[in-house]
């Protein structure tokens, strides 16, 4: 899929909890926010830290999606508790291959 229309996907599902997000998907979606977010923070920080808000729910749905689509519970979020290694090991998780079966 394309950095376009992953991100489409993404911002059209922000209330879907349920299913599944490819890698691919994913990780074209988490590059065209750091592309809007970096020209936006040239322009102006707070535009940057609005767009930030705004896109929130989108990141923790797929987000959601994509630890689903890996074999994985939501519950893995709570890694994020732990300073910087809790970052770390749900970046490594997001990044697994998605687990065979129906999708």
């Amino acid at each position: 899929m394309e950095l376009w229309n992953a991100t489409k996907l993404a911002f059209k599902n922000y209330a879907t909890f349920t299913g599944q997000t490819s890698r691919a998907d994913y990780w074209y979606f988490v590059l065209a926010l750091v592309i809007a977010n970096t020209a936006l923070s040239i322009l102006s920080d707070q535009l940057a830290s609005l767009f930030i808000l705004i896109s929130l729910p989108p990141v923790i749905s797929a987000s959601t999606r994509r630890l689903r689509d890996a074999g994985l519970t939501p519950n893995q979020f709570w890694w994020l508790l732990l300073p910087f290694a809790g970052l770390v090991v749900l970046i490594v998780q997001l990044g697994k291959p998605g687990a065979a079966g129906p999708k």
